[in-house]
């Protein structure tokens, strides 16, 4: 009569295991989907590398996990603007308000391959990147501006 015992523990030991397995991917963080035209507009897009620089904004970047945050610190509102991280990836920016800004997902931005950038996720903390550079890039005077990046040494333990 001993015996069914360590049988029945195993087999729930089997089974606790797999439920975990099961739950693991729903543990990754929530990454947003752009939808195919916008992504195919930003992957078009390409770095403005020989347009003249205007004057360094006083606009913080500081990450947050897998957002950015802007910090306007100037009297100026920049509206109609892309924003290029590590000059690679792009976002289309309404408008930079003065003050706080909303959180944007890192996902959003997105390079030439139309891939988003690479935030980690809790099982694949390792495929983050820092945030190591962000430009305000004005199209219609063809000018940009470098804005100031905080290091996110923390920010990459997810």
């Amino acid at each position: 009569m001993n015996a069914p015992i360590p049988r029945y523990r195993s087999l729930l030991s089997l089974v606790l295991i797999a439920v975990t397995f099961l739950t693991l991917p729903g543990c990754e963080q929530d990454q947003p989907v752009l939808d195919d035209p916008t992504a195919k507009a930003l992957a078009a897009l390409r770095y403005p590398g020989l347009s003249e620089y205007g004057p360094d904004l006083d606009v913080i970047v500081t990450r947050s996990g897998s957002h950015v945050q802007l910090v306007n610190r100037t009297a100026t509102s920049y509206p109609g603007m892309q924003l290029w991280l590590n000059q690679q990836y792009v976002q289309q920016a309404e408008t930079i308000d003065i003050g706080d800004n909303p959180r944007v997902h890192l996902a959003t931005f997105i390079n030439r391959h139309r891939e988003p950038f690479p935030t980690g996720t809790f099982l694949q903390p390792d495929r983050a990147r820092r945030v190591i550079s962000m430009e305000l890039y004005d199209p219609t005077a063809n000018i940009r501006y470098r804005l100031t990046v905080q290091p996110d040494n923390e920010a990459l333990r997810l």
